[in-house]
C-alpha cells in the first residue's frame, strides 16, 4: 500500500472514518494502553480510544516502499492477518478506481488536446485558402472532418 488516499478510504470501509485517523506530514509516536510513548512513529494514526478498550494505537508509517503496519501484540488477534486481508482488498479496490479515474481523465484530456489541435489546423486551412481566393467545403463523416478547396473561375 503505497496511496495514502486509498489507505484512508480503505480505513474508512472498515470503520475508521476520517475524523477517527490522524494523518500527519511528519511521523508521530504511538501511544500505548497506559497512555505511554511507544517506540514506534507513524503517520497515519489510529488512536487507541477509537480501536477499543485497552488497545494501544495503530499507526500506518511512510516507506519508499509502501506503509508499514504497527499493530501492538495485544491488538494483533482483531487487527491481525484477517483484518490486514480485509484492509488489503478494500486498497486495491479504491486503488483500481483510482487509476481508472486517472486514466479516464487522461483519455479525456488528450481527445481534448486533439480537438483543439484539428481545430487550429481548421482554421488555418480556412485563413490560408481565403487569402488566395479559395472557398472551403466542409463535411464530416463520423470522426473524419473532410475539407475541399473551391476556387471559381470564369
Amino acid at each position: 500500500m503505497i496511496d495514502e488516499e486509498c489507505l484512508l478510504a480503505a480505513l474508512t470501509d472498515l470503520g475508521f472514518e476520517r475524523p477517527k485517523v490522524e494523518v500527519h506530514a511528519t511521523p508521530v509516536a504511538l501511544v500505548g494502553f497506559a497512555a505511554d510513548a511507544r517506540d514506534q512513529t507513524a503517520h497515519i494514526v489510529i488512536r487507541r480510544k477509537h480501536v477499543g478498550a485497552a488497545s494501544n494505537d495503530i499507526g500506518f508509517l511512510s516507506t519508499p516502499t509502501g506503509y508499514r503496519l504497527f499493530v501492538s501484540d495485544y491488538d494483533r488477534p482483531r487487527f491481525g492477518p484477517d483484518w490486514l486481508a480485509r484492509l488489503t482488498e478494500r486498497y486495491e479496490q479504491h486503488s483500481a478506481a483510482k487509476q481508472h479515474r486517472i486514466a479516464e481523465e487522461e483519455r479525456r484530456r488528450l481527445e481534448e488536446a486533439r480537438r483543439q489541435l484539428v481545430e487550429a489546423q481548421r482554421a488555418a486551412v480556412h485563413e490560408k485558402a481565403k487569402k488566395m481566393g479559395y472557398q472551403v467545403k466542409e463535411t464530416r463523416e463520423g470522426d473524419t472532418l473532410r475539407l475541399v478547396l473551391i476556387k471559381r473561375t470564369y
